[in-house]
C-alpha cells in the first residue's frame, strides 16, 4: 500500500472511532419512558422477508434530481417517476439533512452526517480525501464506478469525483471565464450513456445528477422544470431497460432538498428547514422488482444511501451516520438537519432541526415546534403551548450541533459562479452582537433575488429601484451593492456605478468583492490612477485575482513591463490556475513573445485535459498563429483544425485555416473547407468570411 493510502486508512479508522460515540441513528431518547418504548416498538419491528440474494454483478443507478420536492412526484407532473414507484419501494418520509447540493451529496455517497463529513457549505468546503465514499468502497469491491454532473456546485474541484473512473462534469461555455453554472439534463445522461458503451461488466455503479428543477427555472416555472427531469429520467431508465440492465438493478432517485417557493418567505432555498425545504422522494427499485409497490412510512434521511445500497449489493457498510432504509428502522428515529448558509452568506443566525413522525422542532433565536402531521404546510408554532416535546427534542438536538468549522479561502470566480445559480455570493463582515433570525429578515432576500432576476433580463429599470430600497434599509450585505453598481453599468450610468462601489468600500473597507469590479469601472473610464489603487486594495484578500487586474490595467495603458511583471507574479502564486494562465498568453501575444506565447498555451491545453476542464475558446487558434510565426505551417493547419471541431462557430479560424491550406497549393480543398463553414454556419458573417478567404486564396 502506498503510503498516501495508509494515511487515508489511518484517517479513516480514526474518524470512525471519534464516530462509534456519536449520535449515529439521528436519535437519541433521553429519559427511561422513551427508552422503554423504544425497546418495545424495536421488539415489535420485524425486518422484512428477506428478498432473493442480490445478483453476483449488481448493476447500481443513483439518480439525484436536484431541488426536487416530494409533493411534486405525483402521476400529473412525474409519470415516469410514479411507473418507477409501482416497481419499487417508495419512501414518504424521506428528509435531507441540509439544503445545499454539495453539502447534501456529500452525506449521500458518504453515509456521513455534515457536521461528520465536513461539508458545511457549497463554497468553501471540499470532500476530505480521508473520508472512505461509497464509489471508493465499491470500487475496492470490484466495481465498476461513473458519474455525471449537471452543475459547477458537483464539480470535481470539490473531490466529489473521489472514487470514480470515469466523472463528467463538462459544463457549457462561452469562453472559459464565462463558464455557464449548469447544463441540461440530456447531455449529462449522454455522458453517462457514452460511458455505460465502454463498460463491459454489469458490476457497474453509475451515478447521474440533473438539475433541471433548480433555479433560475429553464421553462419559466419550477413544474415545468420538474416535468423536464421526470422525462428526462424516464429517457435514461428505457435506454437502461434497451441494455438489459434494468430488470437485474438497483435503482434509486432521490433529490439533496426542496424549494421554499414562497412558503414561510422563501422563494427557493439554503436558508430554512422547514419541510418544503427537506423532505424528498425516495424510490427504490430492488432487482426483480422485489417489494414492487411497497410504501414504507418510518422515517428515513439521505445518509441511509450508503449504508442501504452497500447492504443490498451483498456488503457490510462501515460505521456510518445512515442506516439500511430497507431493514429494521427504530419507529421513534428523529432526523437531524441544518443551514449554515443564512450565518456565512447573510450575517443572520444558523438554524438546525430535529423532525420525527409528527414533530418537526427547529432551534433559532425565536425557536419553533410544529406538529406536521395536524399541521402539513407548518404554520402554527406550538413551542408555547407543547413545551415537553420541544424540550425534549431540543435536548436531543443539542450534542448533535458541534463545534463549526469555518470555510477555507472561497475563490471570487466561484462566488460569481454560485451567484447565477441563485445562491448568495459573498460573506459581509461579521457584525457585532447578537445574529438575527432568518424569519425576520428573509424578506429582504426575497426583494434580492427579485431584482436579480431582473437583472438577468437586461430589466434594469426594474432591478435598480428594489436595489436602492435594499441598500437603504439592510446595508449590510455585499452582494446588493454589487449588483446594484452592475445594473447601473448595464444601463450606462457608469458614474452612479463608481458612487455605488465608493458607498460600499466604505462599508466593507478592502473587500476584494466590492475593489476589484470597482477597479473594472475605473479602467472602463480609463483612469488608470484610480483602477491601480483599487486593485492594489485587493491584494491582501485575494491576490490572484488584484494582479490578472494590475497587468490588465497595465495592459490597456500600454505598459508592456508592467503587465508582464504582475502577470508572472500572478501564474507564481497559482501556477495552474487556468484563467491565469490565459491572461500570461494575452500578454505574450500583444508582446510577440511567440516562443513564450506557445509555451504557455501548452501549460493551458495540458491543464484542460489532465484537470478534464472546459475547452478554452480560441485556444488552438492562438497556437495555430504561434506556430505560423514560429514557421512550423504543418502544425498550425492541425491547431486550427482543432480549433474548428471544437468551436465551429469561429469564424477567423475557418478563414485562417482555409488561407494556410492555399498557400500550401491546396485550393480545391480550401474552397471545400469554406464551403463546408457556411453549411455549418448558415448566416451573413459566414457568408462574408468564405468571401474574404475565397479573395485570399484566389490570389
Amino acid at each position: 500500500m502506498m503510503p498516501g493510502r495508509m494515511e487515508n486508512a489511518e484517517r479513516r479508522m480514526q474518524n470512525a472511532e471519534r464516530r462509534k460515540g456519536s449520535a449515529s441513528s439521528f436519535f437519541i431518547l433521553r429519559s427511561s419512558f422513551c427508552v422503554l418504548v423504544f425497546l418495545l416498538a424495536l421488539t415489535a419491528c420485524t425486518r422484512p422477508e428477506a428478498p432473493a440474494a442480490p445478483p453476483a454483478d449488481l448493476p447500481i443507478f443513483l439518480i439525484s434530481i436536484d431541488t426536487l420536492r416530494s409533493d411534486r412526484v405525483n402521476a400529473q407532473l412525474t409519470p415516469q417517476l410514479t411507473a418507477l414507484a409501482q416497481d419499487g419501494v417508495t419512501f414518504t418520509r424521506a428528509f435531507s439533512h441540509v439544503p445545499q447540493t454539495l453539502p447534501s451529496h456529500t452525506t449521500m455517497l458518504t453515509g456521513l452526517l455534515p457536521q461528520h463529513n465536513g461539508v458545511r457549505d457549497n463554497i468553501g468546503y471540499a470532500v476530505a480525501p480521508s473520508l472512505d465514499t461509497l464509489p471508493e468502497i465499491l470500487k475496492r469491491n470490484g466495481y465498476t464506478t461513473g458519474a455525471s454532473v449537471s452543475s459547477y456546485v458537483l464539480r470535481r474541484a470539490t473531490g466529489i469525483d473521489q472514487g470514480f473512473d470515469f466523472f463528467d462534469d463538462e459544463l457549457e461555455y462561452r469562453s472559459f471565464v464565462d463558464i455557464m453554472a449548469e447544463r441540461g439534463g440530456e447531455r449529462s445522461v449522454a455522458a453517462l450513456q457514452r460511458w455505460l458503451d465502454g463498460v463491459t461488466s454489469r458490476k457497474l455503479f453509475a451515478f447521474l445528477h440533473l438539475y433541471e428543477p433548480h433555479a433560475p427555472y429553464a421553462n419559466d416555472s419550477y413544474d415545468a422544470d420538474v416535468q423536464q427531469a421526470d422525462a428526462i429520467v424516464g429517457s435514461f431508465l428505457a435506454d437502461l431497460k434497451r441494455r438489459n440492465l434494468y430488470d437485474d438493478a438497483l435503482v434509486i432517485v432521490t433529490s439533496d432538498h426542496g424549494e421554499g417557493l414562497g412558503e414561510h418567505g422563501e422563494d427557493e432555498h439554503g436558508v430554512f428547514l422547514y419541510r418544503e425545504a427537506i423532505q424528498v422522494p425516495l424510490i427504490i427499485k430492488l432487482p426483480r422488482r422485489a417489494r414492487a409497490g411497497e410504501r414504507i412510512e418510518t422515517m428515513t434521511a439521505l445518509a441511509d444511501l450508503t449504508p442501504t445500497i452497500l447492504t443490498a449489493a451483498g456488503f457490510t457498510p462501515p460505521k456510518v451516520d445512515g442506516l439500511d432504509a430497507l431493514g429494521a428502522v427504530p419507529p421513534a428515529r428523529r432526523i437531524y438537519a441544518e443551514s449554515y448558509y443564512p450565518r456565512l452568506h447573510i450575517n443572520w443566525h444558523e438554524l438546525t432541526s430535529l423532525v420525527d413522525a409528527q414533530h418537526q422542532y427547529i432551534d433559532a433565536p425565536r425557536r419553533e415546534l410544529y406538529d406536521w402531521r395536524a399541521d402539513p404546510r407548518e404554520q402554527t408554532n406550538l413551542l408555547d403551548t407543547n413545551r415537553r416535546v420541544a424540550f425534549a427534542m431540543a435536548g436531543e438536538l443539542k450534542p448533535l450541533v458541534t463545534p463549526f468549522q469555518p470555510p477555507s479561502n472561497i475563490d471570487l470566480e466561484d462566488q460569481r459562479k454560485l451567484a447565477a445559480l441563485g445562491y448568495l455570493g459573498s460573506a459581509s463582515p461579521t457584525p457585532a452582537g447578537p445574529l438575527p433570525d432568518p424569519k425576520d429578515r428573509i424578506h429582504f432576500l426575497r426583494i434580492l433575488r427579485e431584482a436579480k432576476r431582473h437583472v438577468t433580463r437586461g430589466e434594469f429599470a426594474a432591478a435598480i429601484p428594489l436595489l436602492r430600497k435594499l441598500t437603504e434599509e439592510n446595508p449590510s450585505l455585499v452582494d446588493e451593492w454589487v449588483l446594484l453598481a452592475e445594473a447601473l453599468e448595464r444601463s450606462r450610468q457608469r458614474g452612479e456605478a463608481i458612487a455605488v462601489l465608493r458607498r460600499a468600500n466604505a462599508l466593507f473597507p478592502g473587500s476584494a468583492v466590492v475593489t476589484l469590479p470597482l477597479a473594472e469601472l475605473y479602467l472602463a473610464d480609463r483612469r488608470f490612477a484610480d483602477a491601480r489603487a483599487h486593485a492594489e486594495l485587493a491584494l491582501k484578500e485575494d491576490e490572484v485575482l488584484a494582479r490578472e487586474m494590475l497587468a490588465k490595467i497595465a495592459l490597456a495603458a500600454n505598459d508592456l513591463p508592467t503587465a508582464k511583471r504582475e502577470i508572472e507574479r500572478a501564474a507564481a502564486v497559482a501556477p495552474k490556475r487556468t484563467t491565469t494562465l490565459l491572461a500570461l498568453a494575452r500578454v505574450q501575444k500583444r508582446a510577440e513573445e511567440w516562443g513564450a506565447l506557445l509555451g504557455t498555451l501548452d501549460r493551458i491545453a495540458a491543464e484542460i485535459d489532465t484537470r478534464h476542464l472546459p475547452r478554452v475558446r480560441g485556444l488552438h487558434a492562438d497556437r495555430g498563429e504561434a506556430l505560423l510565426h514560429l514557421q512550423r505551417g504543418r502544425e498550425a493547419e492541425q491547431a486550427f483544425r482543432r480549433e474548428t471541431e471544437l468551436f465551429p462557430d469561429n469564424l477567423p479560424a475557418w478563414g485562417n485555416l482555409a488561407v494556410i491550406l492555399s498557400v500550401q497549393g491546396r485550393n480545391a480543398e480550401a474552397r471545400a473547407l469554406l464551403d463546408d463553414a457556411v453549411r455549418r454556419n448558415p448566416t451573413p458573417e459566414a457568408q462574408r468570411m468564405r468571401a474574404e478567404a475565397l479573395t485570399v486564396v484566389g490570389r
